[in-house]
């Protein structure tokens, strides 16, 4: 049997090797457009600010060492123009063509360059290959750019903010979007742009970039920037001219249409990566999820299948994780947008906790959103923090694999000790104000929803002094109990302090003494 892979990225690879596995005998070979092979892309932007010191660090293994060791042949510079399905071959530029028993498409996704006046210019890149970051470090340094425009608020587009951070450069991060980080809603990243920020990024946000000029870049607001160079990272695409070429069905969301065994409509035929389309289990709605993590599982399973196994690839949750200076943000399942889009209903709620022993120096806050249905259902969670995040966030994603409820959150095992945890977690307690609220026993209201209500702070008069919010009223909690009697009772109030806790305290007062009016703020906390 000869399999022929193309592409020779992180699917690529994973899926010849897991074949060599399973089949000792078949002949695998690997066709790569590019003279670059098994980059670990995802560490480009390192590579860029020094923090990978070498290039052959992102390398895995050589064209010599897959023949060597796994006696599977790799081709570069061999881009295959067309897929000729009735003769079971690719056609290949300035190759002869290659035939195949079983052929894997594994050639990822595109850079997407908006079609903007200019924007091929000599001093505009994007973040692909290892020839690609090279050259942005020689125009950087060998033309002494200082003013560094970046298109683009994603993970890319802020790890290459930071990137040129760390070069000194003058950074600024252009988006269209009212936020960064798309898969997260725009009420959680307030203290991810204030680090940005405090760190020397400028963000421009609302703002679309008209034309790319010498010198400057015109914004559709009229205004003018100077910049030396600029970095186009405004996500990517599945790349799809190969499958529409050989008449391979195509999603509704721009990616190729596979089965569970990473099949396409031509049983010999499979493809795994970013250029495929996946299922979304919470919103079941089909959607594009560019992640190394999943290439590599659909990689394993197209191998599998190929040699006879029947692993199948599950519709997935959806998780990400992000470094944005000291900070680290993370998602898994859906935020409110994509609710939205799915037409599924929910409810809301935030907590602001320390992220171990509150008593030890080194505690540091996290600020969580948790999305769920009426049912309990955990269908989304956002969270932020200096420490702790992936280690919340993959609790969280692991429940959500086995359909976890908010009932779940509050016995979760999170391992404790002082320097790692608090005895009760902040998912615990997530969980177990999510669990109040279906109950009947909590009631929130939205921030939103100001202009309805009258906000009651229950900080002390010197934390109120310092700022609230606007028309708000001071009931310290220590007074609480003796002074709840002069709190309105024919208007909706809302309870709120710095973390929650306090106000949470209020409640539990006022709801037992009649207070059917009270209500906890639903403000989104900042860490």
């Amino acid at each position: 049997m000869k399999i022929v892979i193309i592409g020779g990225g992180s699917a690529g690879m994973a899926a010849a090797t897991r074949l060599r596995r399973l089949n000792e005998d078949a002949r695998i070979v690997i066709l790569e457009k590019n003279n670059e092979f098994a980059i670990a892309s995802c560490g480009l932007t390192y590579l860029l600010s020094d923090v990978v010191k070498e290039a052959d660090d992102l390398t895995g293994a050589t064209v010599s060492q897959m023949q060597n060791i796994f006696k599977i042949e790799v081709k570069l510079n061999h881009e295959v123009l067309s897929v000729e399905r009735n003769e079971k071959k690719v056609l290949i530029a300035d190759h002869k063509p290659e035939t195949y028993d079983k052929l894997i498409i594994a050639t990822g996704a595109l850079q997407l360059r908006p079609d903007i006046p200019g924007i091929l210019g000599d001093n505009i890149f994007t973040i692909r290959t290892l020839s690609g970051i090279q050259r942005i470090k020689d125009y950087y340094l060998g033309t002494n750019a200082s003013d560094v425009i970046i298109l683009g608020a994603g993970d890319i587009g802020i790890e290459a903010a930071e990137a040129f951070a760390q070069l000194k450069a003058k950074v600024t991060l252009i988006d269209k979007s009212d936020h960064i980080l798309p898969y997260f809603d725009a009420d959680m990243t307030t203290s991810l742009e204030k680090e940005l920020n405090s760190c020397g990024i400028k963000l421009a946000l609302n703002t679309q970039i008209k034309e790319f000029k010498d010198s400057e870049i015109l914004l559709d607001n009229g205004k003018k920037l100077k910049f030396d160079m600029a970095i186009i990272a405004t996500g990517v695409k599945s790349d799809v001219k190969l499958p529409v070429m050989a008449d391979l069905d195509i999603g509704q969301s721009g990616g190729i249409l596979v089965n569970q065994y990473m099949q396409t409509n031509d049983t010999d035929i499979y493809a795994c990566g970013d250029n495929v389309e996946i299922i979304n289990r919470i919103t079941g709605m089909p959607e594009r999820w560019p992640n190394a993590s999943n290439a590599l599982k659909q990689a394993r399973i197209a191998a599998e299948h190929i040699c006879g196994g029947n692993s199948a690839f599950r519709d997935i949750i959806g998780t990400n994780i992000c470094k944005v200076f000291r900070l680290t943000a993370a998602v898994v399942g859906c935020n409110e947008a994509k609710l939205k889009v799915a037409n599924i209903d929910y409810q809301k709620i935030y907590l602001r906790q320390e992220d171990k022993a509150s008593y030890l120096p080194s505690a540091k806050p996290l600020a969580m959103k948790l999305l769920f249905a009426a049912n309990g259902l955990i269908l989304g969670a956002q969270i932020i923090g200096e420490a702790g995040v992936a280690e919340r966030i993959n609790a969280l994603s692991a429940q959500m694999q086995h359909g976890g409820c908010v009932s779940d959150l509050i016995f979760e095992e999170i391992a404790f000790a002082p320097p790692y945890s608090m005895a009760k977690d902040i998912i615990n307690n997530i969980g177990s104000l999510a669990w109040e609220v279906l109950s009947g026993r909590l009631r929130y209201i939205d921030i939103e929803d100001l202009d309805e209500i009258i906000p009651v702070d229950v900080r002390n008069p010197e934390n109120f002094a310092l700022g609230h919010l606007p028309g708000a009223i001071n009931f310290p909690l220590a007074t609480l109990r003796k002074s709840f009697s002069k709190l309105p009772k024919k208007k909706k109030i809302a309870l709120y302090c710095h973390n929650g806790y306090a106000a949470y305290l209020a409640y539990c007062i006022l709801s037992q003494r009649g207070f059917d009016n009270a209500y906890l703020l639903a403000s989104p906390p900042e860490v």
